[in-house]
């Protein structure tokens, strides 16, 4: 049953084109609005969880929906740092951790107060590590996608940065150390893509990043191709 599942065609191309699909729509609401639907992830924890069952592993199920509920807690509260402490006990106790868990329990540790990746973010490489860290193992072991997916992260996030840096400099944009100067022209044509960091004429622009671009761009490249140059 187990080799059946990791192998079955079926299973995968319904699990990858739920995630086709939220990538897609996730990936353009992120662009235009800065913002994602609370719910978008929601298929792909439903995906890990029905996988987990069909090969009659419960605990990671529970573990599963465990960490899909921590994202739904204020990222302001210490019951959002209970949860994952939870999971990781839960991983330990039953065998159930790996490096692709491990990962997984961190993004949301991170996602606390929301200081580094936006819950949104925290939603989708949550739920990307859950549902795809085994169902691709024919192809790359569950360790293999997990640092798969964190490298290619770092490589378009950086992409994505750069190619703001240089959009915004060809729009003659000034730059006050990370932040942009303050230029009406551009927060009235594009607020929700800006945070104003100070007031009067200490007020900057902390561009927001659509992080989710690079996170669904990671989650892709780490299903269908991997890291075949680490492999060697």
């Amino acid at each position: 049953m187990l080799e059946m599942l990791y192998w079955n065609p079926a299973f995968f191309a319904a699990s990858f084109g739920i995630f086709a699909i939220i990538a897609l729509y996730s990936s353009l609401s992120d662009i235009r609005k800065r913002t994602v639907n609370s719910f978008t992830f929601l298929p792909m924890f439903f995906v890990a969880a029905v996988y987990y069952i069909l090969l009659h592993e419960y605990y990671m199920a529970i573990l599963t929906s465990v960490l899909a509920l921590s994202t739904f807690m204020r990222t302001d509260s210490y019951i959002y740092l209970l949860l994952p402490a939870i999971s990781f006990i839960i991983a330990v106790l039953t065998g159930s951790l790996s490096i692709g868990v491990l990962v997984a329990i961190l993004f949301v540790l991170l996602g606390f107060r929301e200081t580094l990746f936006g819950i949104g973010d925290v939603k989708a490489e949550v739920s990307y590590l859950m549902a795809f860290q085994y169902l691709n193992r024919p192809l790359f072991l569950g360790s293999v996608f997990a640092v798969s997916f964190l490298i290619y992260i770092s490589a378009f996030s950086l992409l994505v940065i750069i190619a703001f840096y240089l959009s915004a400099l060809h729009r003659g944009l000034r730059f006050d150390g990370i932040y942009i100067a303050y230029d009406e022209a551009e927060y009235s044509k594009n607020s929700q893509k800006y945070r104003i960091i100070g007031s009067g004429d200490r007020a900057r622009m902390s561009y927001r990043m659509p992080f989710l671009v690079p996170i669904n761009l990671a989650a892709l490249f780490s299903v269908l191709i991997g890291l075949p140059a680490f492999l060697f």
